[in-house]
């Protein structure tokens, strides 16, 4: 997968803004991080990167506003049910035999 170079300087300045919020131990949501994405956009003087952090907010605000079952799409957060895709092969365990 290519991505050419506004893609990475979005991945970029998103990837700041969450790195800011977990460093400074708040709650990471998608309203924080649209807020530290703001933030940023404020200082910052740089026309690509204000043009980068506006892309990186309204892709979070989009994503954030869509039901829940349309985010099933390439490229986007998804948590699967493993256990349902993974065939049971191997030693059982017996549940009493467990290190804990």
């Amino acid at each position: 997968m290519s991505k050419n170079e506004t893609d990475k300087l979005v991945d970029s300045v998103m990837g700041e803004a969450v790195l800011a919020l977990l460093e400074s131990d708040d709650d990471v949501s998608f309203d924080a991080l649209i807020g530290q994405l703001q933030e940023y956009m404020l200082d910052e003087t740089d026309t690509a990167r204000r043009k980068a952090f506006q892309t990186a907010i309204n892709g979070v605000h989009h994503y954030k506003t869509q039901p829940p079952l349309s985010r099933r799409s390439k490229g986007s957060l998804q948590v699967n049910r493993l256990s349902s895709h993974l065939p049971l092969t191997g030693p059982v365990m017996d549940n009493k035999a467990r290190k804990h």
